[in-house]
């Protein structure tokens, strides 16, 4: 796959949420941190992997978002709620502060929904962010305005170029917004691997829920890991994997340290790395999105799951 486009980042996916009044410590540079990595390993030669992304057209949205909830987005009441924060005053300055990080909202759903086109066509490909699993269909949540992953599944669903599809979510906290989207739903498979102590506090029910304690072991982890991967597999075939991976997990990439379970960087690459050979072996299509991830170091855990990626792919 040498030469072909397998990751899917634009510049415009750092945002400026601190003008939004919140502290938190997103890791906003972490896909240009892992190009800046994979160029300094490979050379220029990671341009032809990386292509662009267009922001999700509301039509798109509108197929798991109401629009009452969407319309909301354009005042910042919302994004107070969301963002946890003192909402901004609605003038003129900040209408448009909102409208620029909708669209960079849009852009990486976008890039969500344009990585599993290519995964379908190539078999692996990751979006360099997005990941927004806290999204439900009428509000936002935990930081998270639109759920990327249920407009992809959507979106491909409604175009026929998919029918089933199984997410693995091996975030710190729970994909509440997209476990509740999908309850019921029988062509969705969510599988989510989340701290049982951490937030959210309420949990909604995921087709299959694994809690992991806060003194888990490496060891443990990997071993029920891979049982959940074996049991959703045993009576569900996906035409598409969404892979939302999670760098909170990593012990240098959380949002509260110490709050749950937390792994070292050599089992976050083997997390990372039995999933996605669990699928290229299987021949079905790939597609990873970076979810989670905090601090300066977060960009670790993300670079060595792209950096496999790549591999499998055939790309390096």
């Amino acid at each position: 796959m040498a030469g072909k486009p397998v990751l899917v980042f634009d510049s415009a996916y750092v945002s400026d949420l601190q003008k939004l009044g919140t502290k938190v410590s997103f890791a906003q540079d972490r896909g240009a941190k892992v190009l800046a990595e994979l160029s300094r390993e490979f050379g220029d030669t990671n341009k032809g992997w990386v292509t662009k992304p267009k922001p999700v057209r509301f039509k798109e949205l509108a197929l798991v978002h109401s629009q009452d909830y969407l319309r909301s987005l354009f005042k910042p009441a919302a994004w107070a709620k969301i963002f946890g924060t003192k909402a901004l005053e609605d003038n003129a300055d900040n209408r448009k502060l909102l409208r620029r990080l909708y669209r960079e909202y849009r852009l990486k759903t976008g890039g969500s929904l344009a990585a599993a086109q290519l995964a379908l066509k190539n078999g692996l490909a990751a979006n360099l962010g997005a990941g927004f699993h806290h999204a439900y269909a009428d509000h936002g949540d935990g930081f998270c305005l639109l759920n990327d992953i249920a407009v992809t599944v959507r979106v491909l669903q409604s175009c026929g170029k998919v029918k089933q599809v199984l997410i693995i979510d091996t975030d710190f906290h729970q994909g509440n917004g997209t476990s509740k989207i999908f309850e019921g739903d029988d062509s969705v498979f969510t599988l989510d691997v989340h701290s049982k102590e951490g937030w959210p506090f309420h949990k909604e029910k995921s087709r299959l829920d694994l809690p992991v304690k806060k003194d888990i072991t490496p060891q443990a982890y990997m071993e029920g890991l891979r049982q959940a991967i074996a049991k959703a597999l045993s009576g569900f075939k996906p035409d598409l994997v969404i892979f939302v991976q999670g760098a909170d997990a990593y012990e240098y990439g959380q949002l509260n340290p110490g709050e749950g379970f937390s792994l070292p960087l050599a089992t976050m690459k083997e997390r990372d790395e039995t999933i996605i050979d669990t699928f290229v072996e299987r021949e079905i299509p790939l597609v990873m999105l970076f979810a989670g991830g905090y601090g300066p170091r977060a960009w670790e855990a993300h670079h060595q799951a792209v950096r496999h990626l790549l591999y499998r792919a055939g790309a390096i």
